[in-house]
């Protein structure tokens, strides 16, 4: 009898510890999906639109301190300027998203407005979508179209500082535009100014500017850069400067020709002479009184004195005339004769002008009025 109760007692303590075995297991994990995500595997490594290749995206992961969310990711999106930022989704697949084990809310078929507003997208628990485990806020953006350049120079000049034979900063003074996509820009230093070494200062409204000192090469075979560091540039004759500002996204091209001269490019031998003449009823031709010397960095048109100053004694008529002695354009540094004329049967004594020649840069009309006439001080004595 005593063995039978004490097999009893075995099999009742037996029972019992299997029960408490099992109920102690089943609350040490009662969701052991929950407690195996690792929060690194729910980030997102992409951001994909529906139906929208984006110009960009930019992602920051959120911070993940000891397996928990501290701070949102950020999501930034640029899309063309032609897409509307009203009813955008998403379309998160397993590339990713690791779709097995996560999801996102709101999903793909919800259509956002994002035109005033940024959204929050959450990473949930495929299993338990209450359970909310990485969050990024996204932004989303139209593309801003780039404004096509003027084509411009936007100023060009030589600065004391970089020229020190210069005694001012030299500024553009005149602009000129022809119908073919051609400016001349004009800039007048000081006569004596040593035009081979020059460092201009430029700024420009292009996309790309390249430049050349050979005419002869075709605008759209120009492919020297404009150097971004100061340089000196021989500017002296017979070179020229050319910019050529170029958009090539939209197919346009512009040009520039640099001129720079002296606005008084003749300059005489002797601008005051004195010529002693004997009483006679013909007029007195006097050939080389003095010369003339192109002191400038273009070919000049010469013309004759057209105008006559200071007259003594004060007459209607041109007692006294003068003329320049030169066929077709002068070059810079060639010179020649200046002729003086005085008529005839004028009484004894001392006469008096000063000769104007208006003289022009050949092929630059545009600034005429720029450039100063050249005058000569001109004295007669007649005598018997």
């Amino acid at each position: 009898m005593i063995k039978t109760r004490t097999i009893t007692a075995l099999i009742l303590l037996t029972i019992t510890t299997i029960f408490t075995g099992c109920s102690k297991d089943d609350s040490v994990n009662p969701n052991p999906n929950q407690n195996s995500i690792n929060l690194e595997d729910a980030k997102l490594n992409n951001f994909r639109l529906f139906g929208i290749t984006p110009v960009s995206i930019n992602i920051t992961q959120p911070s993940i301190v000891n397996n928990k969310e501290t701070v949102f990711g950020k999501i930034d999106i640029v899309v063309p300027n032609t897409v509307s930022l009203n009813g955008i989704a998403s379309s998160i697949t397993s590339n990713e998203l690791n779709l097995s084990k996560f999801a996102i809310l709101p999903g793909n078929s919800k259509l956002l407005n994002y035109e005033t507003q940024s959204h929050v997208h959450t990473i949930v628990n495929v299993l338990d979508n209450s359970q909310e485990l990485l969050h990024y806020t996204v932004n989303i953006k139209k593309e801003v179209t780039p404004t096509p350049s003027t084509l411009t120079v936007v100023d060009f000049k030589f600065e004391k500082s970089k020229n020190p034979q210069l005694p001012n900063d030299v500024t553009i003074e005149r602009r000129f535009n022809d119908a073919n996509s051609r400016q001349v820009i004009y800039l007048f230093v000081p006569k004596g100014t040593n035009f081979s070494s020059l460092v201009p200062t430029a700024t420009f409204d292009a996309e790309e500017v390249f430049y050349t000192q050979d005419s002869s090469i075709p605008l759209s075979d120009v492919n020297t850069p404009y150097p971004i560091v100061p340089t000196s540039f021989d500017f002296a004759y017979p070179k020229s400067f050319i910019i050529v500002l170029r958009d090539n996204v939209n197919n346009r091209l512009k040009w520039v020709d640099v001129f720079v001269d002296v606005k008084d490019p003749v300059e005489f031998a002797n601008a005051a002479i004195t010529t002693n003449i004997t009483a006679s009823s013909s007029s007195t031709f006097i050939a080389g009184i003095t010369t003339w010397k192109n002191v400038g960095n273009h070919k000049l048109n010469l013309q004759s004195g057209t105008t006559y100053e200071n007259l003594i004694p004060n007459t209607t008529s041109n007692l006294i005339t003068s003329n320049m002695f030169f066929i077709g354009s002068s070059l810079p540094n060639q010179s020649d004769n200046v002729s003086v004329r005085v008529i005839g049967n004028l009484p004894v004594g001392t006469y008096k002008t000063t000769a104007v020649f208006y003289t022009k840069f050949t092929g630059h009309d545009a600034i005429n009025d720029l450039v100063k006439p050249a005058k000569m001080n001109i004295t007669a004595n007649i005598t018997n």
